[in-house]
């Protein structure tokens, strides 16, 4: 990534963490706000206590979370998802998918439900998701997102799958059931560095007329990439491509 484009995405995540702040400066049950992309990169944060999760890991388990939650939503209603609201003693979170990013609220139960949960916080938290939905939408964050990045540079794919090490799909572009598809790639991923006896960088598996790529995109998350092609040299370059748009995307 160039220069000018690093310091053009720090300005908008800057800008991010502005209007985000101003937020929770504003409601006294705000804890918390995440904005992260549907890859499960983190854009930008901003709260009022520690968690025990880092920023990141936060951002993609949020990502994971919507992923199967709209899948859910969708095979049993054939609806598009609004929002997710998970209540603990002391806790709500609610998360939010939009066209371009994901967001969750940490929120304090009791002061969100003395304030009135839906009118003060879920419907302008919302407002707020799309607001910066636009303007993410028109800057370089989705452009240098991994998953674009992926699908624009080997777009014969037929399978691009960012997944949590843990084995939850993030973002999954597949004809495959996305969770087997993310609990067999994790499980592979897992073998091999038990085998290796140390971090693995990526793995090929290997047909006659087609290719599985797996590769480590960060300590969080994996990346899988199926192509249609099985000769070394052209796998070589799909890996090649992969560490390129892992590296200008970091």
């Amino acid at each position: 990534m160039t220069n000018s484009k690093k310091d053009s995405l720090e300005l908008l995540k800057s800008d991010i963490s502005k209007l985000i702040e101003k937020e929770i400066e504003d409601n006294s049950a705000l804890l918390r706000i995440n904005i992260g992309t549907h890859g499960g990169t983190l854009v930008a944060t901003e709260h009022r206590r520690e968690s025990k999760l880092t920023e990141e890991k936060i951002a993609s388990a949020t990502s994971s979370l919507l992923f199967l939650s709209s899948q859910i939503l969708h095979g049993a209603l054939n609806q598009e998802i609004s929002y997710n609201l998970i209540a603990g003693k002391k806790v709500y979170l609610l998360s939010i998918l939009t066209e371009t990013i994901t967001m969750i609220c940490y929120l304090n139960r009791e002061l969100a439900e003395l304030e009135g949960l839906l009118q003060k916080y879920i419907n302008p938290l919302k407002d707020l998701a799309l607001k910066i939905s636009a303007i993410v939408e028109t800057s370089d964050v989705i452009k240098e997102e991994v998953f674009v990045a992926l699908k624009r540079a080997i777009p014969n794919a037929l399978i691009l799958a960012i997944i949590s090490r843990d084995g939850l799909p993030i973002k999954i572009q597949s004809t495959m059931a996305e969770p087997m598809l993310s609990a067999m790639s994790s499980a592979i991923y897992s073998l091999s560095e038990v085998l290796l006896e140390g971090m693995l960088e990526f793995s090929i598996i290997s047909a006659e007329n087609g290719s599985i790529i797996l590769h480590e995109l960060d300590e969080r998350r994996i990346l899988c990439v199926a192509v249609p092609e099985a000769d070394e040299a052209k796998i070589g370059g799909y890996v090649a491509k992969i560490k390129k748009i892992i590296s200008t995307s970091t």
